[in-house]
């Protein structure tokens, strides 16, 4: 009897796995339903607008091709991650993007007789460093000072926007004769394909890195209890910066794809709402690396359609951020861990309790005819 109360509850663990890893796709398919219900009842029909989506997205080379180009920012994901992990919370990647920008677009001036390829290299480092510097700033505030990192953050993504507005506009980066704020063009360019060797590559060292190294299991660790870790032993306040450091030169690099490998200059607001998109894919994947390719996959897939999405039907593009919006907050809910898990364990729970006591009193009945016996 005691091997069957344990098989009852091994499919228990293996079932809580499968739902916790089918969290992200329920929370999409919500999101997706519920906006659905908005186009229905704007007078649209939600069929026909989520069937110009995937056409838009999919339906041709050239939308799997926008769509794997709205998914190349996935960076912007990890480096919201790998500072969640920690309990760090990193929503400055629109500003550290600006400013990594800004610092790619002054490397031309600084080394114009470089060859090329020298520049290209030297930009990236720039856009690295730069955008790694600038996010150190709100984790020195919060430990020197107790400040918030959220608020820092926010005041310095207002900071960065204004400078970035005026240096397009004045500075020496600055293209002349033109309305729209812009730099000069960037001469050193990323093909795409190697963009996407090259994310394709820190994806994979990241994914290692987190499961397979000595700090990766100190930042798990400091995620999950940040003061058992401190009495471990783990220097929390290193492994954060050192956390908030590397976030920071993910967005930098992603800044550098998006300046060198698609508009070859710096607009103003060339990183308008990749930050948000970044956070979103990383809530969807609840930090895991599998779930955070497929929410970057569905938002690239959303952004890529949404053309095609205006185009055919009476709905808006505007709908697919509507969408994003739903997404996020199922995802934050995180609805299967809400109320589905919760239910069926209690449920489980229950049958093991009920299965134990039989096999107690079962015991017991035996034990008393035996003793019954003897006597």
């Amino acid at each position: 009897m005691g091997e069957n109360v344990m098989e009852r509850k091994l499919p228990e663990v293996s079932l809580k796995k499968l739902l916790g890893g089918l969290s992200p796709v329920v929370a999409v398919l919500i999101a997706f339903a519920v906006a659905g219900l908005v186009v229905l009842a704007s007078g649209g029909n939600p069929l026909e607008a989520y069937r110009a989506l995937a056409k838009g997205a999919l339906g041709s080379w050239v939308g799997v091709k926008n769509t794997i180009r709205y998914t190349l920012p996935i960076l912007l994901a990890f480096s919201f991650s790998i500072c969640n992990r920690c309990g760090y919370f990193n929503i400055g990647q629109e500003g550290q993007m600006y400013f990594a920008a800004l610092g790619i677009a002054f490397v031309p001036q600084v080394i114009p007789n470089a060859p090329l390829w020298v520049q290209a290299v030297v930009m990236v480092a720039a856009g690295a460093l730069f955008g790694g510097l600038i996010s150190l700033l709100p984790a020195v505030f919060k430990f020197l000072f107790g400040v918030n990192e959220v608020v820092i953050a926010i005041l310095m993504n207002y900071i960065i926007l204004l400078l970035t507005d005026y240096l397009l506009n004045n500075g020496p980066i600055a293209k002349a004769d033109t309305t729209v704020p812009m730099s000069v063009n960037l001469a050193p360019s990323l093909n795409t394909t190697l963009i996407l060797i090259a994310v394709v590559a820190i994806i994979i060292a990241y994914a290692l890195c987190i499961r397979g190294t000595v700090p990766g299991y100190e930042l798990r660790m400091i995620g999950h209890n940040p003061k058992f870790a401190k009495a471990c032993g783990v220097k929390t306040i290193r492994i954060v910066l050192v956390v908030a450091l590397l976030g920071g030169v993910f967005s930098g690099l992603t800044a550098a794809g998006e300046v060198m490998g698609v508009y070859h200059k710096v607009y103003n607001n060339f990183a308008v709402d990749m930050g948000f998109n970044g956070m979103t894919a990383a809530l969807i994947g609840k930090d895991s690396t599998l779930g955070i390719i497929f929410g970057s996959l569905i938002l690239g897939a959303l952004q890529s359609g949404a053309v095609t999405l205006s185009v055919e039907t009476s709905v808006q593009a505007e709908m697919v951020q509507v969408v994003k919006g739903f997404v996020m907050l199922f995802a934050t809910i995180n609805i299967l861990f809400s109320f589905v898990i919760p239910v069926y364990l209690l449920t489980r729970t229950r049958k093991f309790k009920k299965a134990y006591d039989a096999h107690v009193k079962k015991s017991s009945d035996f034990e008393k005819k035996d003793e019954d016996k003897k006597q």
